[in-house]
């Protein structure tokens, strides 16, 4: 008499004992891939701001020799980024920057940028003169309020 072996069946427990692992198994791998994924883009996005940042500084450094030499005004802080309007104009353009900046601090001179800060979407740079330094930070909005403007009853 002879006794034969049945291959496992899409019903049986062998097959269903394999399936749960292996999509166990494939959840595992993903789940410890994206935070990884995630960190290292978010650092690659990072090391652009950067650079962007370090554009705006030269275009800065270059807007601040063309208004000494003129005789112009360089800073305002009356005006967008605490610069003159022309030169907010021509830092834009020439940097090509996608961000906002505000510069801090010039030397006693008013023509040395010794501090700004650039701001493009999540991320913040800070630069510093003395020591040469830039900061990257990112930023997320953890706690957003909107307060509705009151009406004033009318008598």
């Amino acid at each position: 008499m002879e006794t034969s072996k049945a291959p496992p069946t899409k019903t049986s427990p062998r097959w269903v004992i394999f399936t749960i692992t292996t999509i166990t198994l494939i959840l595992a791998i993903l789940v410890a891939a994206i935070p990884s994924a995630l960190f290292i883009m978010r650092r690659a996005d990072a090391q652009v701001v950067l650079g962007n940042a370090k554009s705006l500084r030269l275009a800065l450094q270059v807007a601040a020799t063309e208004c000494y030499a003129s005789g112009e005004p360089f800073c305002d802080a009356s005006q967008e980024g605490g610069v003159t309007e022309t030169v907010w104009t021509r830092v834009i353009t020439d940097s090509k920057i996608p961000g906002d900046f505000w510069v801090l601090q010039t030397d006693e001179g008013g023509y040395e940028v010794m501090r700004f800060l650039y701001q493009e979407g999540d991320f913040t740079v800070m630069y510093c003169k003395e020591p040469l330094t830039y900061e990257v930070y990112y930023q997320e909005s953890y706690l957003r309020t909107h307060y509705p403007v009151q009406k004033e009853a009318s008598p």
